[in-house]
């Protein structure tokens, strides 16, 4: 990589730095590109020559949130784990990744009580890469019932989000590993346990 490169690099993130830090503090709908510019200290046009819109720069943002998640899925993977409890792995980890990154969570209240629809959009940008590891993980055990596989990983995702977010509403909000331990419990009767395959994997 090149010096410019280098240079070009950096000062994407130092802006994109700067939007994340507003996007968590006042959400997506509220802040401005003037904002940005002001934030990241840099002129308004220096900041189209990096993205072209806002909306450019919080797909940068939602995209750097999948490629962390990326990361832990691998690791969680070469534990070699039993498949249920992989997944209650995943969505412990997952959450404790969500908690940390304060953009995400903001955006994720913004798209459930505001329903912007940007904020919505990187919610289901997240939604399908948590659906794509899962339809990949069970489609060795629904075998040739893709039907099977869509159904368990969209309940799957529902009951996450269910106790994530919708929970909280009208009781005490649940911790990390209350919330994956219960995804586990319900996952593990989902399941078909009657089929060997099946059986096979979880008891592995």
């Amino acid at each position: 990589m090149s010096a410019a490169e280098r240079k070009k690099e950096r000062k994407t993130k130092e802006i994109a730095t700067a939007a994340k830090e507003l996007f968590e503090k006042f959400g997506y709908k509220s802040v401005s590109m003037d904002s940005i510019a002001e934030r990241a200290d840099v002129a308004k046009g220096t900041l189209y020559l990096y993205f072209k819109d806002k909306e450019s720069l919080f797909n940068y943002l939602v995209q750097e949130f999948i490629a962390g998640f990326d990361v832990l899925l691998k690791k969680i993977e070469g534990k070699n784990l039993a498949l249920a409890d992989e997944i209650v792995e995943v969505v412990y980890n997952l959450l404790l990744y969500r908690k940390s990154q304060k953009f995400m969570y903001q955006i994720m209240t913004e798209a459930r009580e505001m329903k912007t629809a940007i904020a919505r959009n990187g919610v289901s940008m997240i939604d399908e890469q948590i659906a794509a590891y899962l339809k990949r993980r069970l489609t060795p055990i629904f075998k040739g019932n893709t039907l099977n596989t869509e159904i368990m990983s969209f309940v799957i995702i529902k009951i996450y989000s269910a106790l994530a977010f919708e929970w909280e509403e009208t009781h005490e909000p649940l911790d990390a590993r209350a919330i994956s331990q219960s995804v586990g419990i319900i996952l593990k009767g989902l399941l078909p346990a009657g089929n060997s395959y099946m059986h096979k994997c979880i008891n592995a």
